[in-house]
């Protein structure tokens, strides 16, 4: 089975290194049972461009092919307006940039001809590029939908809800990373048979229990206090501003408890403003953006893991923790409920009243977890078994086709 992977902007790319590493991890795992080639664009430099600043010198230096997770990685050039970003001129240049890309391109062992699948990771642009283009050069097209792409992106104009249904109705498959996406999808105008939740790996060896007060010690924290754990984009969508709220109330009930907030974004500022007008910072520790191989010990270190989200589709986040024996509270949105299937892994939350999650967070505290039941929750997460899933699903168009 040979797989051409569109991903713009769920892959490491010139502006995020980081970015997509549940992709990477998936193609890295898939890579062994198929041929897979990632398409991911770079920014077209025009002649002499390059010359006017340091910044179109640095994507015109920018390499034209790559092995990443041992995976053959092609950088097609796609034309970028400055200051232009918006989904849909997304969408235009990004489909333009593969279609010119695999109707021209000759190299080695290379050709669209010979490869069985498209998928598109999001739904917008590569679902609708993996769409559109197995239309054109008659190949079988999967979109990977995540949850923005679904859930806010086509409430945001009728042009953009129009590309998205029109993407879902007519790719060969539909993989959503939860239950919830999956009905949303349906409801855009998905067929049924088409549509599979299946959720993202986790990679259960790199995330696997620590003795905690030992990575406690190692990150610099009081082993003797227990810590409310967040790591994450801040955000407003991951609603850290009920986190500090709820976490005050618990802060003033417990002397030994602070909070710990992992990762770094455009909120962070108004966050310990927040933290200071709640008079809590002192007991708040904003840790900035951790590289991911540290990931793990910060999860270790956590009693509690706290994820309080407006909006979410499947938080891998959640798995992680939970593979290192660490407790979550999180509100009950997206696909969460099929992570917190019960309370024996952890608390859910369901408004956005600061008494009530603060109430699930003291009971996390209070709770007596089984680490080890709350790891083997994790492993039906794991990357085998996602992968076994994946392929069965790949197979399954296939048939039909």
């Amino acid at each position: 089975m040979r797989l051409i992977v569109l991903s713009s902007h769920l892959f490491p790319n010139y502006k995020n290194p980081n970015a997509g590493s549940f992709v990477v991890e998936q193609v890295r795992h898939l890579s062994r049972y198929c041929d897979i080639t990632v398409l991911l664009p770079h920014p077209w430099v025009p002649p002499f461009f390059d010359k006017l600043n340091a910044k179109w010198r640095q994507y015109k230096n920018l390499p034209f092919e790559e092995r990443i997770a041992g995976v053959r990685v092609f950088h097609p050039r796609r034309l970028v307006i400055p200051k232009v970003n918006s989904w849909a001129w997304m969408t235009l240049s990004v489909t333009l940039s593969y279609w010119l890309f695999l109707s021209r391109t000759q190299l080695p062992n290379f050709r669209v001809s010979d490869f069985d699948l498209l998928e598109g990771h999001f739904a917008l642009p590569d679902g609708f590029a993996a769409v559109f283009l197995g239309r054109r050069f008659g190949k079988l097209s999967i979109i990977h939908v995540h949850g923005t792409d679904v859930h806010t992106i086509p409430q945001t104009s009728p042009f953009l809800r129009r590309l998205v249904c029109w993407a879902l109705r007519h790719a060969d498959g539909v993989r959503t990373v939860s239950q919830d996406l999956a009905q949303r999808c349906i409801a855009l105008g998905a067929a049924l048979e088409k549509v599979r939740a299946i959720p993202n790996g986790v990679d259960v060896h790199r995330f696997s229990p620590m003795p905690k007060r030992q990575t406690k010690e190692q990150l610099g924290l009081d082993p003797n206090h227990r810590h409310l754990l967040y790591v994450g984009r801040l955000v407003a969508v991951k609603g850290l501003d009920l986190l500090l709220d709820a976490a005050a109330h618990v802060l003033r009930q417990r002397a030994d408890t602070e909070l710990v907030i992992v990762g770094d974004g455009n909120e962070r500022r108004t966050l310990q403003r927040q933290a200071e007008a709640l008079g809590i910072a002192h007991r708040i520790h904003f840790i900035g953006a951790q590289p991911h191989d540290r990931i793990p010990l910060w999860m270790n270190a956590g009693d509690v893991f706290c994820l309080m989200s407006h909006k979410e589709g499947f938080p891998t986040v959640l798995i992680e923790a939970l593979a290192c024996g660490t407790p979550i509270v999180a509100t009950a949105v997206g696909g969460i409920p099929e992570i917190v299937t019960d309370e024996q892994v952890g608390r859910l939350v369901y408004s956005r009243d600061p008494e009530e999650a603060a109430a699930r967070l003291l009971e996390a505290l209070d709770a007596n977890w089984d680490s080890e039941r709350l790891r083997q929750h994790a492993m039906n997460f794991s990357y085998k078994q996602v992968t076994e899933r994946l392929l069965e699903m790949y197979e399954s168009v296939m048939r039909k086709a």
